[in-house]
């Protein structure tokens, strides 16, 4: 049940941003409304899908907030759309094809509140293949900002992120000339102004196919970052290569077990013979 938003019980807007994705679609919708917290608005923008999409949506229309269906420039396009169009003190937005666990949002406003001068959370995130399988689990360091716009990608995990609407007020929306890199520049630009802090729990599932941006987009990836590194990285390259070792060894720190099991399965498919 959708409550106005106080201190106490905030409301939490999520939003889905849709093209084409009715393999999973159902799958994001219910793992949003089976959050155990209760106050959150859904919001789903859909860029005019033609594979069964909308009738998923329709399906869940009475207990989703607000829904929208037309052509977009792109999914940071979209997701602006329902950023406009939430109420939420709380926003993040889900991929049709990632997934919540039922306590996220609870995990995520119980944090907000001990921490009423931080503006965006993340945690850990699980790596799941195309039958929902899990593949591992992967945590991610404290933000620094320095290092985290020196390195190649983003090191937060989107779908484990949250922030509060207090951001977009600071820094304004996600760039929608950006096909895949919006989070990236989105995270840098927040993280010069504003207090991010991690949460040592994993809050989402990311989930790994042939058909993801990721999987994709190849040089359009590779382009997009260089954008967002010249944008922000202002240190000579000897200080860009040190910041990027430093989190890159962090990173694997975290992800030791990771790590052995990879060089394990690599061992054992290599013939040295």
């Amino acid at each position: 049940m959708q409550e106005k938003s106080n201190s106490a019980n905030p409301l939490v807007s999520i939003i889905t941003p849709v093209l084409n994705g009715n393999a999973y679609l159902g799958q994001a919708i219910q793992s949003v409304l089976g959050q155990t917290y209760g106050n959150i608005e859904y919001i789903i923008i859909d860029g005019g899908s033609t594979d069964g999409s909308l009738d998923t949506i329709k399906k869940y229309a009475t207990r989703i907030k607000y829904w929208l269906s037309e052509p977009d420039c792109s999914m940071y396009a979209a997701i602006n759309k329902g950023i406009r169009a939430a109420s939420g003190s709380i926003l993040a937005y889900l991929n049709s094809d990632d997934l919540y666990y039922p306590e996220t949002v609870e995990t995520v406003v119980d944090y907000f509140r001990k921490h009423p001068d931080t503006e965006l959370v993340y945690g850990n995130c699980d790596f799941i293949g195309s039958n929902g399988e899990l593949l591992y689990n992967y945590r991610y360091p404290k933000y620094k900002w320095q290092a985290y716009v020196c390195f190649n990608s983003s090191s937060l995990a989107q779908p484990a992120t949250f922030w509060r609407n207090s951001v977009h007020q600071k820094i304004g929306y996600f760039n929608t000339l950006f096909k895949y890199a919006g989070d990236f520049d989105f995270y840098a630009k927040a993280g010069k102004c504003c207090r991010f802090l991690r949460i040592n729990k994993t809050l989402a599932r990311y989930r790994c196919h042939n058909a993801t941006m990721s999987a994709t987009l190849g040089k359009i990836i590779e382009d997009e970052n260089g954008i967002v590194h010249k944008r922000y990285v202002h240190v000579n390259k000897l200080c860009q290569l040190f910041s990027k070792i430093w989190l890159y060894l962090r990173i694997k720190s975290l992800n030791l077990p990771l790590m052995f099991k990879k060089t394990y399965f690599y061992i054992k498919r290599v013939d040295f013979s």
